[in-house]
């Protein structure tokens, strides 16, 4: 692996200082809203490989093609932006998604509305 000679070092904040930037700026020039952009991927990818890819699996599939890139060639600064980038929007993305709910938290939720109601009859039945 070779590394690229870089004329000053960066440190962590340097590193995500400027993939926030990138994604800020001329990247979303470039290419518009990070997540619509990752949906629409994800979308092509999905339809390609007729399974179901979600816009968090491809900023994290795109996080694993720079790591690969770490094992073979020139690397340079510009792929660990590149990593932290699509790691910060990796995580935009999870946390802006609607939560499934799981079966277990849906049975629960259930049981709850049907309690209430049990108990709102019951009230009404006592106090009439």
């Amino acid at each position: 692996m070779k590394i690229k000679k870089n004329v000053g070092r960066m440190n962590t904040d340097q590193f995500l200082n400027k993939a926030s930037s990138l994604v800020k700026g001329q990247r979303h020039k470039d290419y518009g809203d990070k997540t619509d952009n990752h949906k629409n991927i994800a979308k092509l990818w999905s339809a390609y490989k007729d399974v179901d890819i979600t816009a968090h699996d491809v900023a994290i599939m795109m996080c694993l093609l720079k790591i690969a890139r770490t094992k073979l060639g020139d690397v340079s600064e510009d792929t660990y932006i590149d990593m932290a980038a699509y790691g910060a929007i990796a995580g935009e993305i999870k946390f802006q998604e609607p939560k499934e709910e799981s079966e277990g938290e849906r049975r629960g939720r259930e049981t709850l509305e049907y309690i209430k109601k049990l108990n709102e009859k019951n009230y009404e039945k006592n106090n009439n």
